[in-house]
C-alpha cells in the first residue's frame, strides 16, 4: 500500500468497522440507509473499510456504494487477508 495512503492527520480518515443488519432484512437497503446516515455530515474526507476476500459479494456491495479498492491489509499474522477499501467524501 503506498505510504500516502497511510498517512494521517488526526481529522483525514472515518474508520468503518462491523455494519451488520440481521439476516430478515439484508436485501431490504437497511444497511445502505444506516451506512449513508452514519456519514452525513461527516468532517473526514473519506472513509475506508477492510473486507475479508473471503466475502467477495461484501466487496462487490461496497463498490457498488462507490469504494474502492486500495491495497491489502495483513492484521496479524494468524488473521486472513482484508482488501482495504476507501470511499472519499463529498465536501
Amino acid at each position: 500500500m503506498p505510504e500516502e495512503a497511510t498517512a494521517e492527520t488526526g481529522t483525514r480518515t472515518f474508520a468503518l468497522s462491523e455494519l451488520m443488519v440481521v439476516e430478515k432484512i439484508r436485501g431490504t437497503g437497511a444497511a445502505k440507509l444506516i451506512h449513508d446516515e452514519l456519514l452525513r455530515g461527516r468532517p473526514e474526507d473519506r472513509v475506508t473499510l477492510l473486507v475479508e476476500r473471503d466475502h467477495p459479494r461484501v466487496r462487490a456491495l461496497y463498490e457498488a456504494w462507490g469504494y474502492e479498492w486500495f491495497g491489502e491489509v495483513l492484521p496479524f499474522s494468524d488473521a486472513p487477508l482484508y482488501d482495504a477499501m476507501m470511499l472519499r467524501l463529498s465536501p
